[in-house]
């Protein structure tokens, strides 16, 4: 890259898939901005340069159908001393379901003027973990152990991924690995 440019604003975001012993499947997320100068703000003073202007945890748990059961959402920086106050919502989540319009029902609950956008914002990224964990969990099951090979022909959650992906494209080499005995439209997602 020819052009100048100076690094000012860092966003990390960290999620961490987890499969407790009660059986549920856990999403930890974390989202720092930080500034790589400091400036003052009138509700926090100065903020130095490399301090959080925003950091919030936030902690999903669902289970095998992929209902949310616990919820817990924590600011620990905002740039405002009300920001924290958008945690309270975060309870409304439990008892929804990860699937199709799940980020609009995530901003339904938890968004606009009641919520926080950094965290309704995390809520995509911490279903796709939470799917990635439960997939996962689930093929490390089936997995035979000396070949690595699955046979997944009996996992009604995988038949959902049918079509979902260039991956999972019916007609394709994982689908015909993974299926050796085929799907039925009915498995097949569109």
């Amino acid at each position: 890259m020819s052009t100048q440019r100076q690094h000012v604003h860092r966003r990390s975001i960290t999620l961490d898939g987890y499969v407790r012993t009660d059986g549920l499947i856990e999403v930890e997320a974390e989202l720092t901005d930080v500034k790589t100068y400091g400036f003052p703000s009138e509700d926090r003073g100065f903020i130095d340069a490399h301090e959080p202007i925003h950091h919030m945890h936030v902690r999903v748990a669902v289970n095998h159908e992929l209902e949310v059961c616990e919820a817990e959402a924590k600011t620990l920086a905002g740039p405002y001393r009300i920001c924290p106050k958008a945690n309270d919502v975060f309870p409304e989540l439990i008892g929804m379901k990860i699937a199709s319009g799940w980020r609009h029902k995530v901003r339904s609950a938890i968004g606009g003027r009641k919520g926080c956008t950094h965290i309704t914002e995390l809520m995509g990224p911490v279903a796709t973990v939470i799917m990635q964990t439960y997939y996962g969990e689930e093929s490390r099951r089936k997995r035979d152990s000396e070949t690595g090979q699955m046979d997944m022909s009996d996992s009604e959650s995988y038949k959902g991924l049918i079509n979902s992906c260039v991956g999972y494209d019916e007609d394709g080499a994982v689908v015909k690995t993974m299926f050796p005995n085929g799907v039925s439209s009915s498995d097949q997602t569109s």
